[in-house]
């Protein structure tokens, strides 16, 4: 992707030309992965936010960027909210660039209690993992805007007991057709974090089996949200649909407010 041919931000800053150039640096990087993973479609970045103002948001914007992630609900509430009075701002001005909303994902663990809330501005979430979640986000979601829902899966070789964040392997088909017959559900794929002090590249291989043992049954579920800064290229070459990148574009998380 060339950054250059994006029209610069009408407030230009430090800031946002540091963003520009790590954006294009992480660009480079997927691009090089594709090609030598010998694929044709190129992954879709999503660029997660955490601990960074909304301001950066709206300069990512102005970059190019469409696909935000959040994991924390009590920061990601406030920021959608934020963003979007400052896009209206921007918007009222009579900018030479417009600018539309992003399309926010969820990418942490989800309580069960904040489904109704996440699923009011979120398009996408990434983590469910469990029946009771599944549940919620029935209850909380809108018939007429479908939730898209990946299901998170737990890559690890040995899982134990007490495990959290992520379902088992063997616990995805029965998920899979719960998202399916929900209304106001949409079953997209599956998520994974490759776990740590194991190889990033056996997991994601391990992923894309899942996916495509799902897709027998559920042809559209074709989203495998796998990848991070340290990782994206074994993601690449294991079929990753969407990458989740924080540090690599925004730099190192400032410490929670």
């Amino acid at each position: 992707m060339d950054l250059n041919s994006i029209p610069a931000p009408e407030i230009d800053d430090r800031r946002t030309e540091e963003l520009r150039t790590r954006l294009a640096a992480v660009h480079e990087r997927i691009d090089r992965a594709v090609e030598q993973a010998g694929r044709t479609e190129r992954p879709e970045l999503i660029v997660v936010t955490k601990f960074f103002p909304a301001e950066d948001v709206l300069r990512l914007l102005r970059l190019g960027v469409r696909d935000v992630g959040e994991n924390r609900d009590q920061e990601a509430a406030v920021k959608a909210e934020q963003v979007a009075r400052l896009v209206t701002a921007h918007e009222a001005a009579g900018p030479a660039v417009r600018l539309e909303l992003p399309r926010w994902h969820f990418v942490g663990q989800l309580q069960s209690k904040k489904a109704r809330s996440v699923a009011r501005y979120a398009s996408t979430v990434h983590s469910v993992d469990r029946t009771s979640l599944l549940r919620s986000l029935r209850t909380a979601a809108d018939p007429a805007s479908p939730l898209e829902c990946l299901i998170q899966v737990d890559l690890r070789e040995e899982i134990p007991e007490d495990s959290r964040g992520g379902a088992a392997p063997s616990e995805v088909p029965a998920l899979a057709e719960g998202i399916e017959s929900a209304e106001g559900l949409r079953l997209a794929g599956v998520m994974a974090v490759a776990p740590l002090g194991e190889p990033a590249a056996p997991a994601f291989a391990r992923l894309a089996e899942l996916s495509a043992l799902m897709r027998v049954d559920h042809p559209q579920a074709d989203m495998i949200s796998a990848g991070m800064s340290n990782d994206l290229e074994d993601a690449v070459a294991h079929g990753a649909t969407h990458l989740r990148i924080g540090r690599d574009v925004l730099g190192n998380r400032p410490l929670p407010r």
